[in-house]
């Protein structure tokens, strides 16, 4: 499938790919804007939201006229959105053949599927055994289920099973009627030109017998007209006329190697998709260009190159299969295909180039797009006319004729404006900051008819989503933010009430109503200003809210509550020996707790520490987050709280509860089953992980394989521990000393673990201190507590939880367990606030400068500062070369590259530690180095 372009040996279309970041890649801009069209929408005028979830790898989508969402997901079903109940229906699941086949890759909606009720499927049958790809017709009947019986065969395609991947999948109409679909060209992923091969007849590798044949519809963008009668006829206007010797009619476009969602402008009709290029980093000498992803736009049918040229028509060198050796390059005007397995022309069309090409490393031409693994998936021409007068949500004028772009592993939503030929780029921005999306993984995308756009976001056991970003174009509701200058303290207490930071972002002037009322009780005061001054005299718990409303009516509010009677006491743990940032096994810390109370004495066997072990670690930032949300407490058992979340994210819910049986076994009986089995995480990593039946009866546990290693071991610690007194929480007095350890690691670790090998959890320590005073004497129900927490973590921190990033030369996708984090250009920064160093002899910072085939890297110097970038430097700056030329890969382990290890023995104390990666000498178009984790050594 190839779908993530991530350079892993074990890629899959599975793979869990989150947000990508890129810092410091700014925005192309156009000139001074002069009319309404040149005018930039405010970012704040769009949101994104999840329509629906818990899908099972959706692959694209479809809208009927109404605005009904129709989707496929490639196990094999169809399935439909209900905008207005907000339910979703299982139209009918398509008898597959079995994996690696590609499943079902393609839908599209009758051009009058509101009268005929045709939907066109592309997709692997169970009947082909995986030889074949077959785009059918079939009908919905009329209680809108899919009727299978009704299949029309339009078209088959011989697939090469098990070893094809790559297979396309994308479909449109034009407005004359005709269907658009994209053929991957099945064959390996491959770095350079897949021209040699191994395998007989080239199966599975040498895709001049695909993307480079005539008279092969792999690798092609077909062009066909649908009959009632379920054949189709040829346009006019495709590649080769029909009755041509040795070609197909059906070629519309051919030289493609994974060719993703395709689209047609409106108005001028014109083709564009986006298309998966090679994995190569870097220029080989002996085979030609690396590897490109394109964005492509076809004014009439052509060749667009592959395998023979990539991006603006690099060309690769030419191949005799005689000797197997290379020799020049091919032209783009005359090529030729001299394979044994070509049974079509021998020349070909002339080449077409790329109007958007990108390789791994950052873009000379397009910077913005970054610098990391790739997948151009392609998407929607956005064109006013296209959307009726009552549409809701249309998009502004600002958008006409541009193109909408995404990425599946990049993650961005880029937008494409070109001159009036449309053959060239003018500019190319980013729709919205990398902040603002809170998708991952889309593999379609496009408007629906009230003017939303929809994105499709893949993934496996149950993390499949479909989300739309909504533009609101006329007034927005006011933001509330209440604060007041005291929220707690004795009798009679003066609050000076403030609205600052409520604000309405269209700038009309809010009214304010403040309403601060007592807690069961009759006490009531209002006020109309925007920063009040309240008094309150009586003891007790009161209310105190701001509503606030703009002119047309919309309203928001905050509020907050503040006890009368009563003040909070303070509590501060402190660390007072031992290193205040990181736990060592073995290591002995000393820590007090103290605590003040305004109000009186502090009653110290009411003073309560607790420590707890974390093992899949834990940050400050989740930390304050609990804190805010009122979980951080002695009670509370922070081990499980990640657990528990992805049991609710991957519905397990819904066959499982703690105590109770429902479809599948109560989780206090499975720890009662395997609590003290020594092969429990075993047996349970399995059964999770890939599914089964039989130890709990006949009903079958569906797999989830999205789960990484670590998740299924919190888990299953969450499930053996279920039931245990103080599973998770060791008490402590208020002061004394405490010995941390460090615990062997269960199953596999996460991507760290990947790249600094260790047989120990990277755990966290989070000590709690808690104090509870006695109220009121004259009132009831006034008590208050005060809190406070210290966090020791692993001696081993990933660069992307760094506090601080340079605002250039970063580039960052979190791809699996590849090493995503890639400094850039001139190079960067990364800083970690408030780091001890006491006791810590070394620092190694992971940069590699290859991996798997990524060699392009042309290294950096990296320092450690304390205090800023540019402060004072520890030790000694450690180079890393660049990547050694010829060497091929792939490149795992020590074939990486060394770390660069730093001495900072003589630096003490507490710091704010900056690591600064440098190569004045480099391009802005260059990668340095990668980064995959900094080791703090005693």
């Amino acid at each position: 499938m190839n779908m993530s372009k991530s350079p892993s040996p074990h890629s899959y279309p599975g793979l869990k790919l989150v947000l990508i970041l890129i810092l410091g890649l700014g925005i192309a801009c156009k000139e001074t804007p002069t009319n309404e069209e040149a005018i930039r929408p405010e970012e704040s005028r769009f949101t994104q939201k999840v329509v629906v979830e818990g899908l099972e790898e959706p692959l694209q989508l479809e809208f009927d006229k109404s605005g009904q969402v129709y989707w496929i997901e490639r196990i094999g079903q169809v399935k439909r959105f209900n905008e207005n109940t907000g339910s979703v229906e299982l139209l009918g699941k398509l008898n597959l053949a079995k994996a690696p086949a590609p499943g079902l890759i393609g839908i599209l909606l009758d051009r009058e599927f509101e009268k005929s009720k045709l939907l066109y499927l592309f997709y692997s049958a169970e009947a082909d055994k995986g030889e074949a790809m077959r785009l059918s017709r079939f009908e919905l009947e009329n209680d809108g289920k899919l009727d299978i019986a009704t299949e029309k065969i339009i078209l088959t395609i011989p697939w090469e099973q098990p070893d094809g991947s790559h297979f396309g999948g994308g479909m449109t109409w034009d407005n004359g009627g005709n269907l658009y679909l994209s053929i991957g060209a099945d064959s390996h992923a491959t770095q350079y030109s897949p021209l040699p091969f191994t395998n007989e007849g080239g199966r599975g590798q040498d895709e001049a017998r695909t993307a480079g044949n005539t008279n092969d519809l792999r690798g092609t963008i077909i062009r066909i007209k649908p009959q009632s009668d379920g054949s189709y006829s040829i346009p006019e206007g495709n590649l080769f006329a029909q009755g041509s010797p040795n070609t197909l009619p059906e070629i519309y476009i051919m030289g493609n190697r994974n060719p993703w969602r395709v689209s047609i402008d409106s108005k001028t009709q014109y083709l564009h998709w986006g298309e998966v290029g090679p994995d190569a980093g870097v220029d080989s000498e002996e085979l030609g260009p690396m590897g490109y992803d394109e964005f492509n736009v076809a004014k009439r049918a052509g060749n667009f190159g592959w395998p023979y040229f990539i991006g603006y028509n690099r060309a690769y060198k030419s191949y005799d299969y005689s000797t197997g050796n290379y020799g020049k390059a091919y032209d783009p005007d005359s090529s030729y295909n001299d394979s044994p397995n070509n049974t079509g022309l021998k020349i070909l069309p002339p080449a077409q180039p790329a109007l958007i090409a990108y390789p791994y490393q950052v873009s000379e031409e397009w910077p913005i797009l970054g610098s990391a693994a790739r997948s151009a998936v392609g998407g929607p021409i956005f064109r006013k006319a296209d959307f009726s007068e009552t549409a809701e949500r249309v998009f502004p004028k600002y958008f006409e004729g541009k193109w909408f772009v995404t990425d599946y592993v990049r993650n961005f939503i880029m937008v494409i404006e070109m001159d009036e030929d449309r053959s060239k780029v003018t500019s190319l921005e980013r729709f919205l900051p990398a902040e603002m999306h809170t998708h991952s993984q889309p593999l379609d995308m496009d408007f629906s008819p009230n003017g939303d756009l929809y994105l499709v976001e893949y993934g496996i056991g149950g993390s499949g989503k479909i989300s739309r970003i909504e533009y609101n174009a006329g007034n927005r509701a006011p933001i509330a933010a209440a604060s007041s200058s005291a929220m707690d303290g004795k009798a009679p207490l003066e609050l000076q009430l403030s609205s600052e930071g409520s604000l309405d972002l269209d700038g009309d002037p809010l009214t304010y109503q403040w309403t601060v009322k007592k807690i069961d009780g009759n006490t009531q005061q209002t006020f109309e200003t925007a920063n009040p001054t309240s008094k309150l005299e009586e003891e007790g718990k009161y209310e105190v809210k701001l509503e606030i409303a703009d002119p047309s009516g919309l309203t928001s509010s905050d509020s907050f509550v503040v006890t009368v009677g009563n003040s909070k006491p303070q509590v501060k743990f402190k660390l007072v020996e031992g290193n205040q940032s990181f736990y060592f096994p073995d290591a002995i810390i000393r820590y007090e707790v103290s605590v003040t109370d305004p109000d009186g004495s502090i009653e110290k066997d009411k003073v309560l520490v607790t420590a707890q072990y974390i093992p899949s670690g834990m940050g400050y930032p989740q930390l304050e987050r609990l804190n805010k949300q009122g979980e951080l407490n002695t009670d509370t058992q922070l081990k499980h709280l990640n657990a528990k979340a992805l049991v609710q994210k991957y519905n397990c819910v819904s066959c499982h509860t703690e105590t109770k049986k429902l479809v599948g076994p109560a989780f206090q009986d499975v720890a009662l089953k395997y609590r003290g089995n020594p092969k429990a995480y075993e047996i349970l990593t399995k059964s999770i992980a890939e599914g089964g039946s039989g130890k709990w009866g006949d009903i079958a546990m569906p797999p989830q394989p999205t789960l990484s290693s670590p998740e299924i071991s919190q888990i299953i610690d969450y499930i053996l521990e279920i039931n245990i007194e103080d599973a998770t929480s060791i008490r402590l007095g208020s002061s004394g000393k405490y010995q941390t350890q460090a615990y062997e690691k269960k199953g596999r670790g996460g991507r760290l673990d990947s790249y600094f090998r260790t047989p120990l959890e990277m755990g966290s320590y989070v000590f709690l201190a808690s104090y509870t005073d006695g109220g009121s004497n004259e009132t009831e129900g006034l008590e208050l507590s005060g809190a406070d927490y210290f966090l020791l973590r692993f001696p081993i921190l990933a660069p992307e939880d760094a506090d601080l990033f340079s605002e250039t030369g970063i580039s960052y996708t979190p791809s699996t367990n590849d090493p995503g984090f890639i400094f850039t250009g001139k190079g960067g920064y990364i800083g970690f606030n408030k780091i001890d160093l006491t006791g810590i002899n070394q620092v190694k910072i992971g940069a590699p400068n290859r991996f798997w085939h990524w060699s392009h890297f042309v290294g950096a110097t990296i320092e450690i500062r304390l205090g800023s970038p540019d402060g004072r430097l520890v030790g000694e700056p450690f180079t890393i070369p660049a990547a050694p030329k010829g060497e091929k890969g792939p490149f795992f382990g020590e074939a990486m590259g060394a770390p660069a290890i730093i001495d900072v023995s003589e630096a003490e104390g507490i710091h704010d530690l900056y690591i600064v990666v440098k190569n004045p000498a480099a391009k802005g178009s260059d990668a340095l180095v990668m980064m995959t984790g900094i080791e703090f050594i005693k």
